[in-house]
């Protein structure tokens, strides 16, 4: 009943001041003892009869009054700085209107070493370090040569964009030819359009500039656009050969000799000029990138969204009122030490109180937080840790998330009846059915290996069984002749040394090797080179790839094969298999990107 009296999002916001009540139990002790001790005091020397006549009033009341009222008051305060409330005051969420678009040069020239290791390395290295300090606001990253290509379109997540960062090489171009930086900047026009973003910023990363003219034009067409373009230059003014593609030797001038790329400041800080911007030299500190980010935060704006966040509204300052009377009395003779006590002993409010504890807050705010502490496990790798993380957790969600832990565990069949517990719930879950359907095509190849081994195991059972029995004809055969005369000591010996090697080989063909056994060291353990980071990044929602195993020698790795049982060495071929599959080339999805954007801008596809 009184759980249908109190609101059902009545909490506290900071339950740990309950701890307060702690000192309260201590100081009413106290103050009792004391009473209770001054009386015992005056009815040693004073008789019963005459007491009664020379203290002032009622001892109890005396003795319980104070304590009663310091406890309503007490209890007041704590239970008003736990901050009780139970209506949520709505309150818009304000972004940052930040853009910025980050364009990297992936032309021949970009390879040059004048400075260490390479252009395109260091030019990596100030992206990641621009990724790094973009906290706010939303950015995109487009790579060039001949021809632009969105590596990754406007987003507010810059670690997705770092991660592909040093992918990027010049040999993901799928096209030859010099370097369009105008076609670059009428392209990063294009996403800023599409978003409809305004005061935007372009940080160009190159060596040069290629066609002068036009890419002048593009650099004042974005500045009356209202955007402004930084160049962060790379490299020296004395330049170096720049390599040939297939890695041998250096690219030749027109006369011959050995082409030098020279950093092209002068058009460099032209260009700048032209779309309203600075020009910065790459530096080994951060001054340069510090520069860059100050150029976009002096045009960032917070504009309103459309998520909203909940504030509490807090109910405690109401019980502030009943104290304030009973402050009053506090000024009566003999109680104002109780209440100088009450403000001397009340603690520190806790810092953080909501994260420590959790006892009162709500079942979904409980399982809520279950759920993100199985996410931090799983994205870390502890796939145990993050299943018994959400232990007692109902929901779509809940389940679906345990499906991938036990997935990655080898769990496989407590998986599947997880993602169809998702599909029960939620049945347009694409996730869940792209991996519902990985893992039965692991049952049914676990299965169908098994049933393999079973009939392997058949057949070496029945050819050790012909071995035996021949090996036991043989043994019979000496014994047949019973008038056989008996030889001299020497042919004994010669006899027992021929028949000595006997037991040994009957044994090795009375064991013979197990054909799992012999399987597993023939195959070997896929080594961490075998998934890219691409796939690594799929992996972490999709159960069909399992983790990398870490190397190991053959003496360890046999041990290990003994230990298993049949069924698990089964399952870790299953898993050696599909590691085998997955090639090894990075990049490959960025190249296949790249590629489908230059078959689209031919028109060769839709």
């Amino acid at each position: 009943m009184l759980n249908n009296m109190l609101p059902p999002e009545l909490h506290l916001l900071r339950p740990l001041w309950l701890l307060a009540f702690i000192p309260l139990a201590l100081l009413l002790m106290a103050l009792w003892r004391r009473h209770s001790s001054d009386a015992t005091i005056w009815r040693k020397y004073v008789d019963p009869h005459l007491l009664a006549h020379l203290l002032m009033g009622s001892t109890a009341q005396t003795q319980r009054t104070p304590l009663i009222l310091l406890s309503i008051g007490w209890s007041l305060i704590v239970i008003a700085l736990a901050g009780p409330t139970w209506q949520r005051l709505p309150q818009p969420v304000f972004a940052a209107s930040q853009q910025r678009v980050i364009l990297l040069d992936l032309s021949p020239s970009m390879n040059a070493a004048d400075v260490a290791p390479s252009r395109l390395a260091r030019a990596r290295f100030e992206i990641l370090d621009l990724l790094r300090g973009a906290t706010e606001g939303q950015t995109a990253l487009l790579a060039f040569g001949a021809e632009p290509f969105v590596v990754a379109p406007l987003t507010g997540d810059a670690q997705t964009i770092a991660a592909q960062v040093p992918l990027l090489t010049s040999a993901l171009l799928p096209v030859p030819g010099d370097r369009r930086t105008d076609l670059a900047l009428q392209r990063a026009g294009e996403l800023l359009e599409q978003a409809q973003a305004q005061q935007a910023t372009l940080i160009l990363v190159t060596d040069a500039v290629g066609e002068m003219a036009a890419s002048i034009t593009a650099a004042q067409q974005l500045a009356a656009a209202g955007h402004r373009l930084a160049v962060l230059a790379i490299g020296t003014t004395k330049g170096a050969p720049v390599p040939n593609a297939n890695g041998g030797g250096f690219a030749p001038n027109s006369s011959g000799g050995i082409a030098l790329a020279q950093l092209e400041t002068d058009n460099l800080r032209t260009l700048a000029a032209a779309g309203n911007g600075v020009y910065v030299a790459a530096d080994i500190g951060d001054a340069d990138t510090k520069t860059l980010l100050a150029l976009g935060a002096a045009r960032m704006d917070t504009t309103a969204t459309a998520l909203t966040a909940d504030q509490w509204r807090e109910a405690g300052a109401w019980l502030l009122l009943p104290v304030l009377g009973l402050a009053a009395l506090a000024f009566r003779r003999g109680w104002l030490l109780s209440m100088l006590l009450l403000a001397l002993l009340l603690p520190a409010p806790p810092s953080e109180a909501n994260d420590e504890i959790n006892w009162w807050q709500r079942a979904d705010q409980r399982a809520a937080q279950q759920i993100e502490a199985g996410a931090v496990q799983y994205q870390a790798g502890n796939f145990q840790a993050a299943f018994d993380a959400l232990a007692g957790v109902n929901g779509a969600e809940a389940d679906y998330n345990r499906g991938n832990a036990l997935a990655r565990l080898g769990r496989l069949e407590e998986a599947a009846a997880a993602y169809q517990n998702t599909l029960r719930q939620m049945p347009d879950h694409v996730d869940a059915q792209h991996n519902l359907e990985q893992v039965r095509q692991q049952l049914a190849e676990q299965k169908q290996q098994q049933q393999q081994s079973q009939s392997s195991e058949q057949q070496s059972s029945s050819s050790d069984q012909k071995d035996s029995d021949q090996s036991n004809e043989s043994a019979e055969k000496p014994d047949a002749p019973a008038a056989q005369p008996q030889s001299t000591d020497e042919h004994k010996t010669g006899d027992n040394q021929q028949s000595e090697p006997a037991p040994a080989a009957a044994d090795a063909q009375s064991n013979p090797q197990p054909a799992e056994a012999a399987a597993e060291e023939k195959s070997p353990a896929p080594s961490a080179a075998d998934m890219n980071p691409a796939d690594q990044a799929e992996s972490a929602d999709n159960p069909e790839f399992s983790d990398q195993p870490n190397e190991q020698t053959p003496l360890e790795n046999a041990v290990q094969a003994e230990s298993l049982t049949p069924q698990q060495r089964e399952e870790q071929q299953a898993l050696d298999a599909q590691l085998r599959r997955v090639p090894d080339d990075p990049a490959g999805l960025l190249r296949q990107r790249f590629l489908l954007q230059h078959l689209r801008r031919e028109g060769r596809l839709p």
